[in-house]
């Protein structure tokens, strides 16, 4: 219900709206007076007034004072001027504070009722708009905890995330994370207790030893969870107090302090659970950047150092991992070279190849095993790309396809260079004649249904689902190839065959409005007359047989 507060210094007026007017029609509940600004102040800090209705000229406070004041504390009020006064001036000074109603006196009930009901229609709608965004809001915090975890899930894979970016899924998601802090990760192992059950079981599970990490965690540290392709549970955390950072030192206090909760957290699992879990801790790194390196360094550590032995303890130092053989980062980050090559994006691809034999150069220039992997990972995605084109690889790289199928591998990062640039000219260039190919097929097919549907509304979205393309790559591709927007297209198709309709028939005009795709005989004799300049009656007239 709507309470409605009226201000003015002369008793009779105040008193008049108040008790004279049908405010119940209006489902106004509660009307309270005022006989000056600051007894009306002093009723708007004790009532949930909705309207203020003020007279602008009062002796000591003026209306436009009383409502800069009540900007000040609740801008959600609505408030409506009712004065003699209609100068410009009062006037904008009104509207600069939000006042969007202006009643001159002596208005009459209607007016004032009138402008009450715009009003009341105003805190409606900003009402709905307030509960439409709860809502919203609502279902993104319901989302959040999936987000997270598909966040930090992107992170370890690798996926390049730009600053900006970054910044505002942190915020989003409303994560204790900024750019540079330091971090740890926890790779977690289901064992003994966690196995033979069925994936929704299992699920279960890792959800309650997720929880378990974040209690025994919590007191001290940020906690950021996953699950891996692995079924591993990821755990990232941050301490408490970021600007006593550790940056890898393995004997700082919180680095000794993760290892603490690290073993209560396997402890704790065993007692709540009755189960066994392996726990590897990361040095520290810096985030985001250390995130893909410190997981696949873990992973690494898992494979090799824990394998079948089981509830295994291990902390990784950096001495640790400068002796690790890593693959390279960027051959197997999103997205892949078998990724680039679906999207047809030759300059991404070959950049994509560039970084790749960079990072070979600078890391791994005298690893021979390094330089077959990268081949290796080069030639499976040459060969998906052609088959992917309906073609054999053999086929379109000539000779460059003996060293694919030839015992010895590759000398030097030069020869992998020259040869990997070689195959991607020849790839793409049969891929941009099969392009070409397959644009001019599809111009050829737009033709057809629309010369065979000319008597049809053809819509751009018609068009696009019979050729099984998006309407607005469609378009752009039909210009590109003939020069002429498809809409043009259409038009001059059914203005040229309603100029041969009307020499070479006897069929009315209206008649030949519906042959050609239009219901409305007025609209298609203005587009013909803009086409050729005439009418369609003046057009068959001027034929020599008309």
């Amino acid at each position: 219900m709507i309470q409605l507060l009226i201000v003015d210094d002369e008793r009779l007026i105040a008193d008049s709206l108040a008790e004279l007017l049908p405010w119940d029609e209006l489902h106004i509940n509660q009307v309270y007076r005022a006989y000056s600004g600051q007894e009306a102040l002093q009723l708007l800090d004790t009532h949930p007034i909705d309207i203020v209705i003020t007279d602008i000229r009062m002796p000591e406070f003026s209306g436009l004072e009383l409502i800069e004041e009540i900007r000040k504390t609740n801008s959600r009020i609505k408030c409506i001027i009712h004065s003699g006064y209609a100068d410009f001036e009062y006037a904008k000074k009104a509207m600069s504070s939000q006042v969007t109603e202006f009643v001159i006196k002596p208005a009459s009930d209607e007016d004032i009722l009138n402008a009450v009901r715009r009003m009341m229609n105003q805190l409606q709608e900003e009402l709905q708009l307030q509960f439409s965004h709860q809502k919203v809001f609502d279902a993104l915090k319901q989302q959040v905890p999936l987000m997270r975890s598909q966040f930090l899930h992107d992170l370890i894979k690798g996926k390049k995330i730009g600053f900006s970016e970054l910044e505002n899924k942190l915020e989003l998601m409303n994560l204790f994370l900024r750019n540079d802090d330091p971090f740890a990760l926890l790779v977690i192992r289901l064992e003994e207790g966690f196995q033979g059950f069925d994936q929704g079981s299992l699920s279960l599970y890792e959800y309650a030893i997720l929880n378990i990490t974040e209690e025994t965690l919590r007191e001290h540290f940020h906690v950021l969870t996953t699950r891996d392709v692995y079924d591993y549970l990821i755990v990232l955390v941050q301490h408490k107090d970021p600007t006593n950072g550790d940056s890898g030192h393995g004997t700082s206090k919180y680095s000794v302090l993760l290892e603490e909760m690290g073993l209560k957290l396997q402890k704790n699992v065993n007692t709540f659970l009755k189960g066994k879990i392996s726990l590897i801790v990361s040095p520290w790194g810096s985030f985001p950047h250390d995130v893909p390196g410190l997981y696949q360094a873990s992973i690494t550590t898992v494979r090799r150092n824990v394998g079948n032995d089981r509830e295994i303890f291990l902390t990784l130092t950096d001495n640790s991992l400068s002796t690790q053989v890593k693959s390279l980062r960027s051959l197997y980050e999103p997205p892949s070279l078998m990724q680039l090559f679906d999207i047809g994006q030759k300059e991404l691809t070959l950049s994509k190849i560039d970084t790749i034999i960079k990072e070979l150069e600078e890391h791994w220039a005298d690893s021979q095993e390094h330089l077959l992997e990268v081949f290796l990972h080069f030639g499976a995605a040459f060969t998906y790309a052609a088959h992917k084109n309906g073609k054999l690889l053999e086929d379109l790289i000539g000779s460059d396809y003996e060293l694919l199928i030839a015992r010895k591998p590759f000398l030097s990062i030069r020869q992998l260079k020259n040869w990997t640039s070689n195959v991607s000219e020849q790839l793409y260039e049969d891929l941009n004649r099969d392009w070409i190919d397959a644009k001019s097929n599809t111009v050829m097919q737009i033709q057809q249904y629309v010369t065979h549907n000319l008597s049809m509304d053809v819509t751009l979205q018609a068009i696009a689902d019979h050729v099984h393309m998006h309407p607005v790559y469609l378009s752009r591709m039909f210009k590109a190839k003939t020069g002429e927007n498809l809409s043009d297209y259409i038009i001059r198709l059914k203005m040229e065959m309603s100029a041969y309709l009307l020499k070479e028939t006897d069929a009315r005009i209206y008649q030949i409005c519906i042959e050609v795709g239009y219901q409305n005989p007025p609209y298609f004799s203005k587009l013909f007359k803009k086409y050729y300049g005439v009418s369609p009656q003046e057009f068959r007239e001027s034929t020599p047989d008309g």
